[in-house]
């Protein structure tokens, strides 16, 4: 074609040569291949609505015209040869994208934010392909800053997994000082770190601690709001002697729980407010002093998790049986109920908690049945 025919620009052709790239915009958005397109008044109208038959006859001509310039294919075969062709619900296909696209002024799709982000992560994030599916899903789109600088940001990340800090904190030192890029991007952080939930608090973890008034011998993390209630009202015996704690907001780092500027402490009415029982626990929790410790939460991997994150930081914590034993007599007895039932399908397995107790029965269950129990159902 050694010049541009004038109909080319009429607006029934456009239409068409508009419908076949946005065709192809959407295949290249999925990463497929563009397939063929059937011909009807819904898809190309101005054809089909033309008043005069001559008119359509026109119109089908042109594209005979593109099927011999190598631009279109036209199936059934016959159907491009013949004056109203077009009744035989024929199927155009694109051969020569560029030539297409150029008679249309879209010489290339403009690829969304989210596009160049997932592409910048899986050229630049030195991680699984799991891990740069989750990542992708967390669009960072950052004035004055590329997005493979910031992929390249997120690289660093793990090398502050271990570190207490807070959620804009951790944002701060990766973003050129900026505290807010991670806000809600929690999923974003867990994925890279290869953990079930975000690390890092938005705020100080809030500890809620019921010292008994007659002193204590060891202390008792409790998992769940409404079991930390109910320890409070029992009058079992099983609490006995127990500092009950409550951790508001923990997330599966227990590092900040021993650091004064990581956790504010909030004391039960019910005990002891004050005097050498506060002083002696916030002397142990800041890592002075030994006492019993012991973790009582959900039956399920995403509890045995926070067993071993705890564990890592007081290393003499161990499950505790009172609480875990009827649980785990309910499970084997075909009680508690499938991951799917409570939206917990996303839990990772655990293999070792490091507790003795929790890794020669409670996971091994967990493994075998498959299912889990909830901490509340059971009050002591």
């Amino acid at each position: 074609m050694t010049s541009r025919p004038l109909w080319l620009e009429s607006t029934e052709v456009r239409q068409l040569l508009g419908l076949l790239v946005d065709r192809l915009d959407a295949a290249d958005s999925r990463g497929t291949k563009a397939q063929s397109v059937t011909l009807a008044e819904k898809t190309w109208p101005a054809l089909y609505r033309a008043p005069l038959e001559s008119r359509k006859e026109d119109l089908w001509e042109h594209v005979g015209e593109m099927c011999n310039w190598g631009w279109l294919s036209v199936k059934p075969e016959g159907a491009v040869k013949a004056r109203s062709g077009y009744d035989r619900s024929p199927r155009v296909t694109v051969l020569d994208e560029a030539a297409v696209r150029l008679a249309t002024g879209r010489p290339e799709r403009v690829k969304s934010s989210v596009e160049r982000w997932r592409e910048a992560v899986n050229v630049g994030l030195a991680a699984s392909q799991e891990v740069k599916r989750a990542v992708g899903d967390y669009c960072i789109d950052m004035p004055n800053y590329s997005m493979s600088e910031v992929v390249q940001r997120l690289n660093q990340l793990p090398s502050l997994a271990d570190r207490p800090m807070l959620l804009r904190e951790v944002s701060t030192q990766l973003f050129w000082g900026m505290s807010k890029v991670l806000d809600k991007r929690q999923g974003l952080v867990a994925a890279i770190l290869g953990v079930d939930e975000c690390p890092f608090p938005e705020s100080p973890i809030q500890l809620q601690v019921f010292l008994p008034l007659a002193g204590y011998r060891g202390v008792l993390f409790i998992e769940n709001l409404m079991s930390f209630e109910q320890a409070l009202r029992s009058s079992s015996h099983a609490f006995s002697g127990l500092a009950l704690v409550y951790a508001s907001g923990f997330k599966g780092s227990a590092q900040r729980l021993r650091n004064p500027a990581g956790c504010s402490l909030f004391y039960a009415g019910e005990g002891a407010l004050g005097g050498d029982l506060k002083v002696a626990f916030e002397a142990w929790l800041f890592g002075r002093g030994s006492t019993p410790v012991h973790f009582w939460g959900d039956l399920d991997y995403a509890g045995m998790r926070i067993l071993a994150a705890v564990r890592s930081t007081f290393p003499d914590l161990t499950a505790w049986v009172p609480g875990y034993a009827p649980m785990l007599a309910s499970l084997l007895a075909g009680g508690g109920h499938s991951p799917e039932a409570a939206e917990k399908q996303g839990q990772r397995p655990v293999v070792s908690s490091g507790c003795a107790y929790a890794d020669a029965e409670l996971i091994p269950a967990l493994a075998q049945t498959g299912r889990y129990v909830d901490q509340e159902l059971f009050t002591l």
